[in-house]
């Protein structure tokens, strides 16, 4: 009689449109059965030994219109979502919802029309539906985790094909089948949707994690090659398991790309694809275990698309853990490198260069300007050469007096952009910059010159007590000096102009 009467007491209130706090302690217990649909608007808080178990249809969770958090709470020791449970949980609404605790769900769906779900350690024991809206779980390998513990390989489901609900975090799954693969639909923000695909090795039960990241992939110049000519710049995963030592969580990895991943959009070249994962040889370095082969990208075009690693690989562990796309073809952008971008005075204009790698699938660049740092206008349009690496330059003929701002805006064949860096030029006309670049340098050492030097001054570098090493006389605006056989140390940089003007500048090759 208590557990019916609470039960109704339950149905009746909760169905309110006004704020509500259901508190359960002891072993009060909220329980459906068939034929009954319990309501909840407002929020749940459950304590001590208090459950919840469904056995019938249906428990519809919704937000109110307060306030976020909406202060679903669970704090009992074992999840008050009881393991005899059967029923299905909603979460319904359209603001963004959150639950605190360890629940165990059997069917959750996740529905919300507009808003998001923040989810705290949840398990779910049968099937997780994604249809509408996005579950949101902490960041991190050592935080919070959606646990679908039902080890089927359809598990996960959505009516929506992903296309509105993913899992924006860390999603755990349990897996004992093969050969098919398991899905783990995550992503990030409401339109980075990044799955990954996990095919098993053997039939041993493990649970593995995964969480997508739209970043610079850790220490990505560190590259073991052959196979790899570079990894991605944009985005990678982090994969790992629960299985310490052995071949129980091996499985070929499936990464995605999307336009977001900047692929080639030549089918050829997009073959070079391969997945690749940082790992300890010793030292870490991006590699490629079991290499390249053609065949493994499989998708229609540069938007959409799978490529499978060449092996089962056995480094699912913290260390070992992340993952980016690879590839062998320096023609395949992943994406686009922009090499450097400056701007300087030159004369009566303001002079912009900017060096590129793999822009073959790059339209346009788009050149912006602002008087303040904010708020750029449109100054002209470059059309992409698409070449494995070009040089362009282009000017601004009418600059203010005082500070302009520049930038580049990089539109790729897909419609998807980036941004350069900006730089700043305090102008005053006839003023003449030169710029010298990077400094320290490993390798090339860039000059940039004004125009009025060009075929004009001699270039000549000095070590620093003074021995003559080496002089040009330059053709061109911007100078690649190769300064790779130089030995490491500080070198003098002389340029003198035929009216007798010489300045010197310092650089150091490392």
């Amino acid at each position: 009689m208590r557990k019916l009467l609470f039960t109704l007491a339950a149905i009746i209130a909760l169905k309110s449109n006004a704020q509500q706090l259901v508190r359960a302690s002891g072993n009060l217990q909220m329980v459906t059965t068939a034929g009954t649909k319990i309501v909840m608007n407002g929020g749940i808080t459950f304590l001590g030994t208090s459950s919840l178990k469904t056995t019938g249809d249906s428990i519809y969770l919704y937000n109110y219109s307060g306030a976020f958090p909406g202060n679903w709470l669970d704090s009992t020791t074992s999840g008050a979502l009881t393991v005899t449970s059967t029923g299905k949980v909603f979460f319904n609404g359209s603001l963004r919802q959150s639950f605190y605790g360890k629940t165990r769900f059997y069917d959750l769906y996740i529905r919300n029309t507009i808003g998001d779900t923040l989810l705290s350690s949840c398990e779910v024991r049968d099937s997780l539906h994604l249809d509408t809206g996005y579950v949101y779980t902490r960041t991190g390998y050592a935080n919070d985790s959606l646990l679908v513990s039902n080890p089927a390989v359809g598990a996960i489901v959505s009516t929506s094909n992903f296309t509105k609900s993913w899992v924006n975090g860390r999603l755990s799954r349990v897996g004992n089948s093969t050969p098919t693969a398991y899905l783990f639909p995550i992503g990030k923000t409401d339109s980075l949707y990044a799955p990954v695909k996990l095919r098993k090795f053997n039939t041993n039960t493990t649970t593995w994690t995964g969480e997508y990241f739209p970043a610079t992939p850790f220490n990505y110049l560190s590259v073991w090659w052959p196979p790899i000519d570079h990894v991605s710049r944009v985005e990678y995963w982090e994969i790992y398991s629960n299985t310490v030592s052995g071949n129980d969580d091996d499985a070929k990895v499936s990464l995605s790309w999307r336009g977001y991943s900047r692929v080639s959009a030549t089918a050829s070249v997009r073959d070079s694809l391969l997945v690749a994962q940082y790992i300890n040889r010793p030292p870490f370095v991006w590699d490629a275990p079991g290499g390249w082969l053609t065949g493994l990208a499989v998708g229609p075009d540069s938007l959409s698309g799978y490529v499978t690693a060449n092996t089962y690989n056995g480094a699912f562990d913290t260390a070992q853990r992340r993952f980016t796309l690879g590839t062998y073809n320096k023609f395949n952008a992943l994406p686009l490198k922009l090499l450097y971008f400056t701007a300087i005075a030159d004369g009566n204009k303001v002079r912009l260069n900017w060096d590129v790698t793999n822009e073959q699938d790059v339209s346009i660049y788009e050149v912006e300007k602002s008087l303040t740092g904010t708020g750029f206008t449109h100054l002209s349009t470059v059309t992409s050469l698409q070449r494995a690496q070009t040089l362009y330059t282009d000017y601004d003929f009418t600059p203010a007096t005082g500070w302009n701002y520049y930038r580049i805006k990089i539109i790729d064949k897909s419609g998807n952009y980036t941004y350069s860096p900006v730089r700043a030029v305090k102008f005053e006309k006839g003023q003449e910059e030169i710029k010298i670049f990077p400094n320290p340098t490993t390798d090339i050492l860039y000059i940039q010159l004004p125009s009025s030097y060009v075929s004009k001054v001699d270039l000549r570098v000095y070590s620093i007590d003074g021995k003559f090493i080496s002089a040009l006389k330059p053709t061109v605006n911007t100078v690649q000096l190769n300064v790779l056989p130089l030995p490491a140390g500080t070198y003098i940089l002389r340029i003198t102009k035929n009216d007798g003007t010489i300045n010197n500048y310092r650089f150091v090759k490392q």
